[in-house]
């Protein structure tokens, strides 16, 4: 999708276009826009904000339909000096970094070396997660749910460490809050980590990810106000990329206004992402409709792609009994 849709451009450095756009038409009378949107400058929340002020405006509503952005930026300015906190190396490091132990796992993945599928769970599969996580989110549930069968395909050894990464959206939980349409980049990012061993026991079962994944996006103010300054004296440029074979990035567009994007043809038939980065990779997106469904857009090594696929669905399964 993203070499057909989506225009290309080979970084995404300071000086990388902050937008650029696509519309495909194809003869049966479809369409396909594809967006590449700058992350230095918007998260996922203000992207979708953008699109659907840019729907409304084309269907002929007046640019009051849709929330005007708040464009303010100081509320997220670095301290001075900057006071760093926590320890964000984990989360914002500088190079993929290697397994704790010396096992079998697979490589470390890069963006070539992934198959892909999106899976659907409708509301009341993802409502049986929820009962035998003994958690009231859908995230938290299914989030355990894919790192459960993630660890299980790859056969990671019951002794290695896995870790999960995901974002935080920080609008709400800042002090003072920022606005619901703040324009710009509020999400920080965290991780929880946990032996495969304790991920997988049957006496633990969903509820130990979850908790895990609990107390890992559970930062306030003086967590966000930590990362601010961490960036500030960081050096983004000399970021690695990819994920070590242990490991998931977790990143949730549920309830986000994604299917508001009508142009006056209705709402879209599909949003996807148009790449998945590497393998390990996850999204999370709420599907149209009213009933909870959720699909699961994931990334991994071709060879666990299959496996995966079967015990997401088999434990789901059990979920419902």
């Amino acid at each position: 999708m993203r070499d057909m849709f989506v225009p290309p451009y080979d970084h995404a450095g300071a000086d990388a276009p902050l937008l650029m756009l696509q519309v495909t038409f194809f003869r049966c009378g479809g369409v396909a826009l594809g967006t590449a949107m700058h992350h230095f400058v918007i998260d996922g929340r203000s992207a979708f904000h953008f699109i659907q002020t840019w729907a409304s405006i084309a269907r002929g509503g007046s640019t009051t339909t849709v929330a005007p952005p708040s464009l303010d930026r100081t509320p997220l300015r670095a301290r001075s000096p900057p006071t760093v906190l926590f320890d964000h190396s984990r989360e914002y490091r500088l190079s993929t970094p290697t397994p704790a132990v010396a096992v079998a796992v697979p490589k470390s993945s890069s963006s070539s070396e992934y198959a892909s599928a999106i899976l659907r769970v409708t509301g009341a599969q993802a409502a049986a997660l929820r009962a035998r996580s003994g958690c009231a989110s859908t995230f938290r549930a299914l989030v355990s749910h894919v790192w459960r069968c993630a660890c299980s395909a790859r056969a990671l050894p019951h002794d290695t460490e896995s870790r999960l990464y995901t974002m935080v959206d920080m609008r709400a939980r800042l002090v003072p809050p920022l606005p619901d349409a703040y324009f710009g980049n509020a999400v920080v990012r965290t991780s929880a980590s946990a032996r495969v061993g304790d991920l997988l026991s049957a006496a633990n079962g969903l509820g130990f990810g979850a908790r895990r994944l609990r107390a890992a996006t559970a930062h306030g103010d003086g967590y966000a106000r930590s990362v601010v300054d961490h960036l500030e004296t960081a050096d983004l440029a000399a970021r690695g990329g990819g994920l070590p074979g242990t490991d998931l990035r977790v990143i949730s567009w549920m309830g986000m206004p994604s299917h508001d994007a009508d142009f006056g043809w209705g709402e879209p038939a599909l949003l996807a992402p148009a790449i998945m980065y590497y393998a390990g990779f996850v999204y999370l997106l709420s599907c149209p409709g009213k009933a909870g469904d959720v699909a699961v857009a994931v990334a991994l090594e071709p060879e666990c792609m299959a496996r995966f696929k079967q015990l997401f669905f088999e434990e789901m399964a059990a979920a419902m009994e």
